[in-house]
């Protein structure tokens, strides 16, 4: 009855309903907590997107002593951001009330930020339109009255197409949602746009680089405003989840097809993570029964096949020179199979053979025991692949050299010389 067994485990019900409880709490965990550094590292973003607005701000407030309030909204700003700051660098990690908690005060703070920043953005343009308006001024005030009557046309028409492709850039720069590269991309066209000094190359940056460059912003903006809050909580779910499976997220930008994949991954490594959490909990279980039966891990490995299978070996004492060899298969497999142990690959000889078979018979009722102890901890029996007996052909030796030992074992074959050197010394006494 006891020769090797082979048997697929699973969960009661009872004992599935708290580990899915245990996976809702460390997710809401790191869900919050991925809200919080997410919204943080925003709230960093939006605090220190404003350094050439500042620089124009002193400029025209030095120039007409009115900077439409664009100090006192920044101050307003940074305050704000501090205060979050301190609260969020002193949250309970553990606690996942006092997470949620905290990420909800960061988001609505963002929120805030975000209304500031863009109210800060349309006064900075008004600045920088002034402040060019003055620089303007005071080159004209340089011309003769002559000289202005006589001024180009077509510099006149350069000019005014020129400020009007400037202020839609502007415009669109101030919009505090659109992302890094793209602002990049705006303030490179603005710095693009000052150089030009001929009609028709205007005409042709216009088309060529402004004009694309403004539709692909307003397609950001236009799917931001359709899908950001959705996007927002599914990417910090998803990296969440990666976070704690360790698995390396992808960049994903925000948008609506970026929302089907986002849920499609998150289904995935939902059903990957509850798979794993049980075979974890069922091979976590088996170790602790088999302390408690007085079974000691003798060594371990893990193998991968060529066809893509993967499994694990736990070695564990038996005694009399032999040792339990438990595999878990990446299938959900558990194989328990008794053996000899030495450090080279051969077969068992005759008296080897005997000494297993025995073993064999006597662990029949330790694994009886070992699946009642399992049961005990909700672990239930949902597959008998093989319960095969005892057997002169199932007598195995188990090399140790192909597993990570812990320590120093006694070989079959020591244990076999000491029991004839024994033998040998009380018929010698008699």
């Amino acid at each position: 009855m006891s020769g090797p067994k082979t048997s697929r485990y699973t969960l009661t019900p009872e004992q599935r309903r708290i580990l899915a409880e245990q996976r809702k709490i460390e997710r809401r965990k790191a869900v919050a907590s991925e809200s919080i550094k997410r919204n943080s590292k925003r709230l960093v973003q939006i605090g220190n997107m404003f350094s050439s607005e500042r620089q124009v701000s002193a400029e025209i407030l030095s120039r007409i002593g009115n900077d439409g309030g664009f100090v006192k909204k920044i101050e307003e700003l940074e305050a704000a951001w501090t205060s979050t700051a301190q609260v969020a660098s002193k949250i309970n990690t553990d606690d996942v009330d006092s997470l949620e908690s905290t990420a909800k005060m960061v988001s609505e703070s963002l929120v805030k930020a975000e209304k500031t920043a863009a109210e800060l953005s349309a006064i900075a343009k008004q600045n920088e339109l002034k402040l060019q308006n003055n620089l303007n001024d005071a080159i004209d005030q340089g011309f003769s009255t002559s000289f202005a009557e006589i001024r180009n046309t077509d510099m006149v028409s350069l000019d005014e197409n020129r400020d009007a492709i400037r202020a839609q850039l502007l415009k669109m720069k101030s919009a505090t949602i659109l992302p890094f590269e793209l602002k990049a991309d705006l303030e490179s066209a603005l710095n693009g746009l000052d150089i030009i000094q001929d009609e028709r190359f205007l005409k042709n940056y216009s088309s060529l680089t402004a004009s694309p460059l403004l539709k692909r912003c307003r397609q950001y903006l236009y799917e931001y405003e359709n899908c950001h809050e959705e996007f927002e909580s599914l990417y910090a779910e998803y990296l969440a989840l990666c976070n704690l499976q360790y698995y390396v997220p992808q960049e994903y930008s925000c948008s609506i097809d970026s929302i089907e994949i986002l849920k499609s991954e998150i289904r995935r490594i939902e059903a990957s993570t509850e798979e794993n959490d049980e075979q974890a909990y069922i091979s976590e279980c088996l170790d602790e029964v088999m302390e408690e039966m007085g079974y000691s891990v003798l060594g371990s490995r893990k193998v991968s096949k060529k066809n893509g299978k993967h499994f694990r070996n736990e070695l564990y004492t038996y005694g009399e020179g032999t040792a339990v060899n438990v595999t878990y298969s990446s299938d959900g497999r558990i194989a328990m199979e008794l053996g000899g142990i030495d450090s080279t690959d051969r077969l068992p000889d005759e008296q080897e053979t005997s000494v297993l078979c025995d073993s064999m018979e006597q662990f029949c009722t330790d694994f009886k025991e070992i699946e009642k102890r399992l049961l005990a901890k909700g672990v239930i029996l949902a597959d008998r692949i093989s319960m095969l007996p005892p057997g002169a052909e199932y007598a195995q030796i188990i090399n140790t050299s192909d597993y990570e030992m812990s320590g120093k074992t006694e070989s079959i074959h020591t244990r076999k010389q000491q029991k004839t050197i024994t033998k040998q010394k009380t018929m010698h006494k008699e």
